[in-house]
């Protein structure tokens, strides 16, 4: 017969992994997203400065982004450690927007 305590202790370890596969959920949807929309802001950034006409550079970032957006949706699952995935995706996706913003204050 169990006490209350240990069916906690089971209702606890049955809910780890769900937050774990709720968090590589989240950094497959959220942390994709965000690195996907880094990478395409980078991209047209760079390849205006490249001389690209503004169009054709977004255009070209825009399309690789639809490339990596469901590699990282799957590499999010793929990764032993979830925190691994959340500051790749996440961290990368922060670190390329505020590089591509700062980008533009340096040009003439």
């Amino acid at each position: 017969m169990k006490t209350a305590g240990q069916s906690g202790q089971v209702e606890g370890r049955a809910a780890l992994p769900r937050l774990r596969t709720a968090a590589r959920v989240a950094a497959a949807m959220f942390g994709a997203y965000g690195f996907a929309w880094g990478l395409a802001a980078f991209g047209a950034e760079l390849g205006a400065l490249a001389g690209m006409a503004p169009a054709e550079a977004v255009t070209a970032s825009s399309l690789l982004a639809l490339v990596v957006l469901p590699v990282a949706s799957l590499w999010a699952f793929a990764v032993p450690r979830v925190t691994v995935g959340w500051a790749v995706l996440g961290g990368g996706g922060v670190l390329l927007i505020a590089v591509s913003q700062f980008d533009g204050l340096a040009g003439p």
